[in-house]
């Protein structure tokens, strides 16, 4: 689901909130803006006037602390990657060379009021926008005059655990949408296909359960998805996007465009075989981007994972080889902002999916901007590998996984900072020096743990492992080159494996501050420089 819009037939006055910098200092370098000492001073605005379906607009107090690589919109858009750098010979998928537009306005939105639609029993549709037998105002206005007059007794659409019970051939606030199937359900209600019979589209409607804590909870997530709109109208940045708001029979819905599967679904339909090198270079490309964008608006994503990247189209060429899958077009959608903040709000304690958390989160240590980043770098090892590369549900378990992974401890000055006695318990201190060792596995470690951790390789030999090629980190691209017992790869597909390896390592750092940002492997990664040919690039040869 992706691409909500406010749908709204009444004008708005266009609010120009341009984002001040004052007293900045800047250096460009390849069309990175870095900004020093950056304060920000924002004064609220006075609350638009409103209607049923009016977003408010607030300029509040912003951060009066700065976020480790975060850097703070310009005073004008600007391209980031957009220089074309390569002068190598292999291809590229065309959306592994995309670049990004920087936001110049960050856009603060207070309470979203959805459309309300008064409730409606009877079971004829209107008619299509389209239809040539009458004007739409007149199809649209005559299906609510019918409700009002209707002497059809009302039927129960809400189940005991506020559930909206859909139906497919069902019709849908106010006969507007005719019901298509059921797209899946979770705590907080459940998301169908319809059919949209004023402009003949089908879309993803989620329906939030009839219940006072999750209407709130969806108040805070359709603030965020109306800021990316604001922000975003053409959703260049492809995450989801708000197409409308209704309040019906007390369910909040959030219509959105229908998109496919999700790449965590298309792994499994593909037997858990990795993507080519070429498209993870092009998801990767537009996930980095996209993560540049929300933290660009201030947003931090928190729950950054392949169930929640949605593929546009998920149709696919099959390969004799192993009943390989491969996709046609590797567009992606980034969904699920339920667990999105704004930076510069509460932050709670724990976020994100265990595989995907960042070593600050299972300390307890405080987050920000940069778990998304370590998510990312989870991400990209998943889809060359084909497995989550945290396979863990225990905190001991977890950052052990992280050191024999990254060949290095966890660091001191982070476990130091720890608040939580239960997490600070797993290390053993040396109290002359204040140097913390994690005390896993011991004695107790259960045998299940400890075959887990045998299987474990450092990062670069898990990426070889599954690419068919040594890349060796630690040495340079022509060390890696020349080490090989058989010329069967060229330097080029060396240094795009190389590279990625290089990516990663640089997103999945212990330490929150010595992780790259979004904006600085959009301008500055090597990685985009290099292409390879594989089952997703051999026909651009």
């Amino acid at each position: 689901m992706s691409s909500l819009s406010l749908n709204n037939n009444r004008k708005r006055q266009k609010l120009n909130m341009p984002f001040p910098l004052n007293n900045d200092q800047y250096h460009r370098d390849m069309s990175l803006v870095i900004v020093e000492n950056h304060e920000e001073n924002l004064t609220p605005l006075q609350d638009r006037e409103s209607s049923s379906d009016s977003v408010i607009f607030i300029r509040e107090n912003d951060l009066t602390k700065s976020f480790t690589n975060v850097i703070p919109p310009p005073s004008e858009p600007i391209q980031v990657g957009a220089t074309k750098r390569r002068t190598n010979s292999l291809p590229q998928l065309p959306l592994s060379q995309i670049g990004y537009t920087r936001v110049a306005q960050r856009y603060k939105v207070g309470e979203v009021v959805p459309n309300f639609i008064p409730a409606n029993y009877t079971t004829s549709p209107v008619k299509s926008r389209n239809s040539s037998t009458a004007s739409s105002s007149d199809n649209y206005m005559s299906s609510y005059n019918s409700s009002s007059s209707s002497s059809t007794p009302p039927k129960e659409v809400t189940d005991e655990n506020g559930f909206y019970i859909a139906n497919p051939g069902d019709y849908f606030a106010n006969n507007r949408f005719k019901i298509l199937g059921i797209l899946g359900q979770g705590t907080f209600g459940k998301v169908i296909k319809a059919l949209d019979l004023e402009t003949d589209e089908t879309v993803a409607i989620k329906i939030i359960r009839a219940i006072p804590k999750y209407r709130e909870a969806s108040k805070i997530e359709l603030r965020i998805l109306t800021a990316l709109k604001n922000a975003d109208p053409g959703n260049k940045n492809h995450c989801i996007h708000l197409r409308e708001v209704l309040d019906y029979e007390n369910h909040i819905c959030i219509i959105t465009d229908l998109l496919d599967i999700s790449l965590y679904e298309f792994l499994v339909k593909n037997k858990f075989k990795p993507f080519p090198g070429s498209q993870i270079q092009a998801i990767s490309r537009q996930l980095v981007r996209s993560i540049a964008f929300l933290h660009d608006l201030n947003l931090i994503h928190t729950d950054l994972k392949p169930e929640n990247i949605l593929l546009t189209n998920s149709s696919f060429s099959k390969f004799k080889r192993n009943s390989y899958r491969v996709l046609k077009d590797p567009l992606i959608n980034i969904i699920d902002f339920g667990s999105a903040i704004f930076s510069d709000e509460y932050h709670s304690e724990l976020v994100s999916t265990r595989h995907y958390r960042a070593p600050e989160i299972v300390l307890g240590i405080g987050w920000s901007f940069e778990c998304d980043l370590w998510s990312l770098g989870c991400i990209l090892v998943e889809l060359v590998t084909g497995e989550a590369l945290f396979n863990t549900h225990e905190n001991a378990e977890h950052m052990k996984i992280m050191e024999l992974l990254l060949e290095r401890p966890v660091p001191s000055h982070m476990v130091s900072r720890c608040p939580n006695d239960a997490v600070k318990k797993l290390f053993m201190v040396n109290t002359n020096v204040m140097k913390y060792k994690l005390n896993y596995p011991n004695k107790s470690s259960p045998q299940k743990s400890l075959d887990l951790l045998k299987t474990i390789k450092p990062l670069d030999q898990l990426i070889s492992s599954k690419i068919g090629i040594n890349i060796r980190h630690s040495c340079s691209v022509k060390e890696n080159y020349e080490s090989l017992n058989e010329k069967r790869f060229d330097m080029e597909t060396i240094c795009f494996w190389w590279h990625f390896a290089d990516l990663v390592y640089s997103l999945l750092k212990f330490d929150p501050k010595e992780r790259s940002s979004a904006l600085q492997v959009l301008a500055n990664h090597h990685w985009w420089d290099y292409g390879i040919i594989d089952e997703a690039t051999s026909s651009m040869v």
